[in-house]
């Protein structure tokens, strides 16, 4: 009887003991589930609370704080290169870069006194010079023996003196030649009697060649 009893027993406990280990449906689906992030780890984010607090810390702050991101176009006036180029350009465009190449001819005028007491002074000294700065001669062709002349205007532009008024001039024609590096001067004497205190002046000098060069002051009698 023993035996058999046993071995009934142990039949019908089988079932249930194999009923009691096999794992549920649920417990299949809980097993392979990913687990939500825990809300102490740094890397835990919620939207939600992600959105509150990006509101909280840009609230009150300029939208020209927020960097933003370049545009793919590299051609729009946002991209990086148009903003290189921009601060450059800004540095630049205070520079002032005077001409590279120096004339072929250079002109002064010196006027002494420029500044003067008027009925101190009855004429003034005229220096008028033309310098060659090229590595060849220049050459100077005129058609009378006038080489130059002096006219002083006042603030209206109306001539008050013509320095080759009162002079005879030969017509023959003549020629100037100025060595590279070299100049030529001439020194006359202009009057002031037509002159009025207070009062602006124009003196201007040029050469009465086929190729004109000519420079100008201004003179204040007082």
């Amino acid at each position: 009887m023993k035996p058999v009893v046993m071995i009934l027993l142990a039949c019908g406990l089988l079932p249930l003991a194999a009923q009691e280990t096999r794992p549920s449906a649920t417990d299949a689906v809980t097993a392979f589930a990913i687990a939500p992030p825990d809300e102490n780890s740094p890397f835990f984010l919620d939207p939600v609370a992600a959105n509150s607090t990006r509101n909280a810390d840009f609230a009150g702050r300029d939208l020209q704080d927020v960097i933003a991101g370049y545009p793919k176009n590299r051609n729009s006036p946002d991209s990086a290169s148009s903003r290189i180029k921009k601060f450059f350009t800004g540095i630049f465009s205070s520079v002032s870069i005077g001409p590279l190449r120096t004339p072929p001819t250079t002109e002064d005028l010196k006027v002494d006194p420029s500044t003067f007491p008027l009925q101190d002074r009855h004429e003034l000294n005229v220096t008028y010079s033309i310098r060659n700065n090229t590595k060849k001669m220049t050459r100077l062709e005129y058609p009378t023996t006038q080489h130059m002349d002096i006219v002083t205007t006042d603030s209206k532009g109306a001539v008050v003196d013509r320095w080759s008024d009162d002079r005879s001039f030969q017509p023959e024609e003549g020629i100037v030649v100025i060595n590279p590096k070299e100049r030529i001067e001439y020194q006359e004497k202009i009057p002031t009697r037509e002159m009025k205190a207070k009062e602006t002046y124009k003196v201007q000098a040029f050469t009465t060649s086929q190729e004109k060069f000519t420079t100008e002051k201004t003179v204040n009698p007082e």
